[in-house]
């Protein structure tokens, strides 16, 4: 996938648009196309929570769970905020998501309750990449 021509922060808005519309497949490739242009541990972080979602949301359970402890290890040295976002909130966000996930099943043998997983709503402050 090529690189997208929108400029950096317009296209972190529009992967936090995304996110915060429960829209976690979109907000991952959008969250790609900002890694392209700066390969950073921040955009990594993201994009694993995004796609982690993405993939509870349809009901897998072992690769969420390894992902977005991954997601949380790569964003935590970013806290207490970087890109515009609260970073220590979207770290204790990923701490609740893991503890609703159920650690003795794997995918395959049931489901996390998607209902039941918290939800959070990014929001932009200072400029953001």
């Amino acid at each position: 996938m090529a690189p997208s021509s929108i400029p950096a922060e317009a296209q972190f808005a529009q992967a936090v648009a995304h996110f915060n519309a429960e829209e976690y497949r979109d907000a991952l490739l959008a969250f790609e196309q900002c890694w392209f242009a700066e390969r950073s541990d921040f955009l990594r972080g993201l994009i694993q929570l995004a796609n982690a979602l993405n993939q509870l949301r349809l009901g897998l359970i072992t690769g969420p769970r390894r992902t977005l402890a991954s997601a949380e290890a790569l964003l935590a040295p970013y806290a207490p905020a970087h890109g515009g976002l609260d970073v220590a909130a979207l770290c204790a966000y990923i701490a609740a998501v893991r503890a609703r996930i159920p650690a003795d099943i794997e995918s395959g043998q049931g489901r996390a309750d998607w209902a039941a997983m918290p939800r959070l709503t990014l929001q932009l402050g200072e400029p953001a990449v």
